[in-house]
C-alpha cells in the first residue's frame, strides 16, 4: 500500500454462502392407478432459488456484473455494497470513474490497492427522485485494461414462469398417469393464476396466489378414454385483468394395456389350459389357518397394465373364505407381478368355492378364475412358548402370566398334560373353550420346596390340531445351597447338545473338555467336537421334530427320539383296590442313570397326597440306579384317586453355581414322572356311573403305507364326580393312546392323540377300550381307519 498517495482502506472479511431451499426446474412423473384428485386441491408453495448475484473474475479481481435495486421508494437512499476480491498471488492496482447519472453516486473516485486474498466493499448509494427504471454503469481502470458493472433500478411486476412443454408417461386406457413442474413467481408482486387445460387433463391446483419469490408445484394428471396421441396446451392467465399469460405444451400417448392370467407354480388338480376355466385348488387347510397360493400376471404390453380383483359379489364379504393380497395394482410394461391368492376357511371338513376375476383398465378384458379349497381344524397359539421364572426362596412363588389365541373362526378345546396339584409349576386355566378369535391369559405359577433348578416342557393338546409345547424354566434358591440359574439360552445349547450327543456329561468334564481343546464353540456359542476330528463334517444340529412325534415317542415303551439320560420304571403304576384299613404295599420303582456324572433326585410332593414316593431326595451314581418305593394311602373309603408324580434329576454338579466356569455347559434338569391310580371301593359297592361324552373320529386321515395317521378324541366329563380313565390291556395293538390313563375332573375335558400305522390298501378296523373308574362295566369302544397308499383330500 502506498502510504504517501490518497487511496481507500482495505478491510478483511467474511463473506457468508446464502444456503437456501431451492426447488429445481427439472419435470417429475410418475403413475399411478388412482383416481385424478379434486380441482380444489392443496397449494404447495416453496421457497424459489434466490437470485444469487453473478459473478466473475477479470484479471484476478473477482466482482458481481450487475448490482440490482428493487423495492424501493422515491425520496429515500438505498445503499448496496459492491464487492471486490483479489483472487491472484499479486497485489492488484485499480482506480474507477466516476458515475454520470445523479441517481447513483459511491465516495469520491481514488486508487484501489487489494492484497493478495483481500476483499473490499465499495458501497453505491441509489437516490431515485420518481416511480421509474435507473440505469448507471461503473468502470474501472487497470493496467491490463477496462471493465464495469451495470447498476439498475427496477419497478415492481407480474411474472411467473414455467417450462416450455411437459412430457408425460405413456398411458393405458383408463389408467392414471401424473407428472408434475414448478410454476415460479419470478416477479415483485403477489400473483394470482387460473389454469386452463383440455379434457383428458387434469391441472392440480387450478387457482392460487403466489408470493414474489415462492415457487409452486402443479401436477399434471392425463387419463385417457382414447388410444391416441395427445398434443395440448395448458395456458395460465396471471396478472393485471387476467391478460398475461404463460403457456406449456403437454404431450402424452395413450395406447391399450393387455394381462395375461396364468397360476404359478401349478399342481397336478389346477387346470390352466389356454381359452379353458382355470381352476386353482388349494388342497386341506386347517380351519383359522391361511393357504396361499399364487397367480401369474404378465404385461406384454408398451405400457402399464393396471388390474383390478374382485371376488363373486354375490357372496357376503363376511362370508368369504378366499382373499387376495391386492385388489387392485399395475403390472409395468413387459414384466410380470405375482399376486397371492389366500384361502382361509371357517368351516371343519367342508368344500369351499368361490369365483375370482381379475379385469384389465377399462375392463377391456377380463379372467375368471374359479378356486377350491378344503378346511380342517382349528389354530391354537401361545403368546410365548417358554417361561422363565428366575429363582426364588423356597416356600416363596413367582408368577408369570401369558395368553392362549385361538386364531381362526373354529371353537377349539384344548389343555396343558401337567397335574398342577402335585408339580412345582402350575398353569391356571390347565384346560378351556376357545371360541373363533378369542384370546384367554394363562396364569403360570413357579412354587418350589427345595433349592433345585427345574425344567418340563409341558404339552398342550388341541382337539383337531397338532399340540403345542411350553417350556417352564425356574431356580430356588436357600441360604445354604444356590444352584445355577437356569435360562433360556440353556434349553438351546441343550438341544444342540442332545443332537451331537454331549449332554451325557456333566458340566465339569465338559468345562475341562473344552479347556483341553477337545471341545471348542461354534457361532452360537453352543459345544462341538473340533472340526477336523469331525473329518469336515459340520456339526449335527437339532432335527426339527414334528409335535405329534414328540408325543409319542416320549419314552414310553422304549419309544424315545434320543436315548434318555435318567429313566424310571413303572412310568404308570395301578394299585387297584385298596379299602383298607391296612395300605397297600409299595410298589417298587427303579430309577437308572444313564449319564456319565452323578445325579440328585428330588421329588415333588404335596402334603395331603394319597401318593408319595420314598426316599424323597437321593444321589445316583454315573451309570446306576436307585430302588425307590411307590405308596398309596388312601384317606377316605370309596373314592377314586389319580395323581402325576413329579420329580427332578440334575447334574450334582450344578447344586452350586460356583462349580461352573463355563455357562454353556450348564445342562437343565430331567423331569420324571410316574403316574399312580387306586380306589378305596369296597368289592360289594358298585363305582358311580360315569356320565361323559366322547367325540370319536370314525376315519383316520388317509397316508402312505408305513405313515402316521393321527387323530384327536374330546372326553367331557358331564357328571359331578371325578372321572378316571385307562386303556384296557384288550385294546388293538396296532392303534397308541396318549395318554393312556388319567383323570378328568367334573366339568372338565380330556383330549387324547391317537396314532396308527397303516400297512396296506385294504380296511381295517381297529378296537381301543377306555375303561372308566376301575369298574370293567364301563368300557367304551371306538375307533377304526382306512389304510391306503394314497393321500386323499376328502378323507
Amino acid at each position: 500500500m502506498n502510504s504517501g498517495g490518497s487511496c481507500l482502506s482495505t478491510i478483511t472479511m467474511a463473506v457468508p454462502t446464502i444456503n437456501d431451499s431451492s426447488i429445481p426446474m427439472s419435470i417429475c412423473s410418475s403413475s399411478t392407478s388412482a383416481q385424478p384428485s379434486s380441482p380444489i386441491d392443496t397449494q404447495v408453495c416453496l421457497p424459489k432459488k434466490q437470485n444469487k448475484v453473478k459473478k466473475r473474475v477479470i484479471w484476478g479481481i473477482e466482482v458481481a456484473e450487475e448490482l440490482q435495486w428493487k423495492g424501493w421508494e422515491p425520496g429515500k437512499e438505498t445503499t448496496k455494497n459492491l464487492v471486490l476480491k483479489n483472487l491472484s498471488l499479486k497485489t492488484q492496482k485499480m482506480k474507477y470513474r466516476p458515475l454520470k447519472t445523479k441517481f447513483f453516486f459511491t465516495v469520491i473516485p481514488q486508487p484501489i490497492f487489494l492484497s493478495p486474498g483481500i476483499t473490499l466493499m465499495l458501497p453505491i448509494v441509489f437516490r431515485p427522485l420518481e416511480k421509474r427504471e435507473y440505469k448507471d454503469q461503473l468502470w474501472f481502470e487497470k493496467e491490463e485494461g477496462i471493465f464495469c458493472v451495470e447498476l439498475r433500478a427496477t419497478l415492481p411486476c407480474h411474472k411467473l414462469e414455467c417450462p416450455p412443454s411437459l412430457q408425460l408417461p405413456m398411458c393405458a386406457i383408463g389408467d392414471t398417469v401424473e407428472a408434475c413442474f414448478c410454476l415460479d413467481n419470478v416477479g415483485d408482486l403477489p400473483t394470482f393464476f387460473t389454469w386452463e387445460f383440455p379434457s383428458s387433463f387434469q391441472i392440480l391446483p387450478t387457482t392460487g396466489l403466489l408470493e414474489p419469490g415462492l415457487a409452486c408445484r402443479i401436477k399434471v394428471t392425463f387419463q385417457p378414454l382414447m388410444a391416441v396421441i395427445h398434443e395440448v396446451e395448458a395456458t395460465c392467465w396471471y396478472g393485471e385483468g387476467s391478460k398475461q399469460k404463460s403457456s406449456i405444451q403437454l404431450q402424452a400417448i395413450a395406447k391399450c394395456a393387455q394381462l395375461v392370467v396364468s397360476i404359478r407354480h401349478k399342481r397336478p388338480e389346477d387346470q390352466d389350459a389356454e381359452g379353458s376355466q382355470k381352476v386353482l385348488h388349494f388342497g386341506c387347510v386347517a380351519v383359522g389357518c391361511m393357504a396361499e397360493r399364487q397367480i401369474r400376471l404378465y404385461n406384454p404390453s408398451v405400457v402399464n397394465a393396471p388390474f383390478r380383483i374382485e371376488i363373486a359379489s354375490d357372496i357376503l364379504a363376511k362370508d368369504q373364505a378366499f382373499s387376495c393380497s391386492k385388489g387392485h395394482g399395475i403390472v409395468p410394461p413387459g414384466e410380470k407381478k405375482y399376486v397371492s391368492l389366500f384361502f382361509h376357511p371357517e368351516a371343519l371338513d367342508g368344500r369351499t368355492m368361490d369365483y375370482i376375476s381379475i379385469m384389465s383398465s377399462g375392463c377391456v378384458s377380463q379372467t375368471v378364475l374359479k378356486v377350491v379349497g378344503f378346511c380342517i381344524g382349528p389354530a391354537v397359539a401361545l403368546q410365548h412358548y417358554c417361561v422363565n421364572f428366575n429363582w426364588v426362596n423356597p416356600g416363596e412363588h413367582s408368577e408369570q402370566t401369558l395368553w392362549i389365541e385361538n386364531q381362526s373362526d373354529s371353537t377349539a378345546h384344548f389343555q396343558f398334560a401337567i397335574d398342577c396339584q402335585e408339580s412345582v409349576f402350575s398353569i391356571q386355566p390347565a384346560f378351556g373353550t376357545l371360541v373363533g378369535k378369542a384370546r384367554m391369559t394363562l396364569h403360570c405359577t413357579f412354587r418350589p420346596t427345595h433349592p433345585i433348578i427345574c425344567f418340563r416342557r409341558v404339552a398342550c393338546l388341541i382337539h383337531h390340531q397338532d399340540p403345542l409345547f411350553l417350556d417352564l424354566i425356574g431356580t430356588c434358591h436357600s441360604d445354604n445351597t444356590k444352584p445355577v440359574i437356569l435360562k433360556p439360552q440353556h434349553l438351546t445349547w441343550y438341544r444342540t447338545h442332545l443332537a451331537r450327543g454331549l449332554t451325557l456329561y456333566p458340566p465339569d468334564i465338559l468345562g475341562i473338555m473344552l479347556k483341553e481343546r477337545k471341545l471348542e464353540r461354534d457361532r452360537n456359542g453352543a459345544l462341538m467336537i473340533p472340526i477336523e476330528d469331525l473329518e469336515d463334517m459340520p456339526a449335527p444340529q437339532y432335527p426339527y421334530i414334528p409335535p405329534m412325534t414328540e408325543i409319542f415317542f416320549d419314552g414310553t415303551n422304549d419309544l424315545a427320539i434320543f436315548p434318555p439320560p435318567v429313566s424310571i420304571e413303572p412310568m404308570e403304576v395301578d394299585f387297584g383296590g385298596c379299602p383298607g384299613p391296612e395300605p397297600p404295599n409299595p410298589i417298587p420303582l427303579c430309577l437308572m442313570n444313564h449319564t456319565k456324572g452323578k445325579i440328585k433326585v428330588v421329588w415333588t410332593r404335596r402334603d395331603d397326597c394319597p401318593f408319595w414316593v420314598t426316599p424323597d431326595t437321593c444321589d445316583v451314581p454315573p451309570l446306576k440306579s436307585v430302588a425307590l418305593r411307590l405308596h398309596f394311602q388312601p384317606p377316605n373309603p370309596n373314592c377314586l384317586y389319580a395323581v402325576e408324580l413329579e420329580a427332578f434329576a440334575a447334574y450334582k454338579v450344578l447344586w452350586s453355581y460356583s462349580n461352573i466356569e463355563e455357562d454353556c455347559t450348564v445342562c437343565p434338569s430331567w423331569c420324571l414322572t410316574v403316574k399312580a391310580r387306586g380306589h378305596s371301593y369296597f368289592a360289594a359297592l358298585e363305582h358311580h356311573v360315569p356320565q361323559y361324552s366322547l367325540d370319536v373320529p370314525k376315519l383316520f386321515p388317509a397316508v402312505s403305507s408305513g405313515e402316521p395317521s393321527y387323530r384327536s378324541l374330546l372326553l367331557v366329563n358331564k357328571g359331578s364326580l371325578l372321572l378316571i380313565f385307562s386303556l384296557a390291556p384288550k385294546s388293538s395293538s396296532d392303534i397308541t393312546l396318549r395318554p393312556a390313563s388319567g383323570l378328568v375332573a367334573p366339568g372338565a375335558h380330556q383330549i387324547f392323540l391317537i396314532s396308527t400305522y397303516p400297512k396296506g390298501t385294504s380296511w381295517k378296523q381297529h378296537i381301543f377300550y377306555l375303561q372308566f373308574n376301575f369298574y370293567p362295566q364301563y368300557l367304551k369302544v371306538g375307533g377304526k381307519n382306512r389304510e391306503s397308499l394314497e393321500v386323499d383330500p376328502n378323507l
